[in-house]
């Protein structure tokens, strides 16, 4: 019992050294994007794109939504799917009932810029806590915000 114990701790103190050494790790995604870049989001499947959207303002993301594709310096796009109710994943809560992800593209030169993906189940809650398209699009537009500012 003693052992498990001081192994986990141990390895708790491993996962977490280098961010209480103070050392950040810097997304290879960093500086692509340049703050208040026009972002077109082209609309999606299944309707993800106005909760990107709302999600990029309420996190204040530094780029500039526009709403017509020629004014766009950077094109999102994406896919949102609602996956099946089997009474063993309700039960069990082993899966995620809405899934999506998008892609940032560069218009100029037709390159992928940065991709995410998200689903919206809680670890911690299962299905007691709020899920959908929404915490789908806040997951998406945090790790974007991580990564690319």
């Amino acid at each position: 019992m003693t052992t498990i114990i001081i192994a986990t701790v141990t390895g708790l103190l491993l996962l977490t050294a280098p961010l209480v050494a103070g050392q950040k790790e810097d997304s290879p995604y960093k500086g692509l994007v340049p703050h208040d870049s026009a972002v077109f989001i082209a609309p999606m499947e299944g309707g993800l794109d106005g909760f990107i959207a709302a999600e990029l303002l309420k996190q204040k993301v530094p780029v500039k939504i526009v709403t017509e594709e020629a004014l766009a310096t950077f094109v999102m796009s994406g896919i949102s799917i609602k996956a099946d109710d089997h009474w063993y994943n309700v039960i069990w809560g082993g899966k995620d009932k809405n899934e999506g992800n998008v892609r940032l593209l560069n218009v100029k030169d037709k390159t992928m810029v940065w991709a995410g993906e998200a689903g919206d189940r809680s670890l911690w809650w299962g299905n007691l806590k709020r899920g959908g398209q929404r915490k789908v699009a806040d997951r998406i537009v945090r790790k974007m915000k991580k990564d690319l500012f």
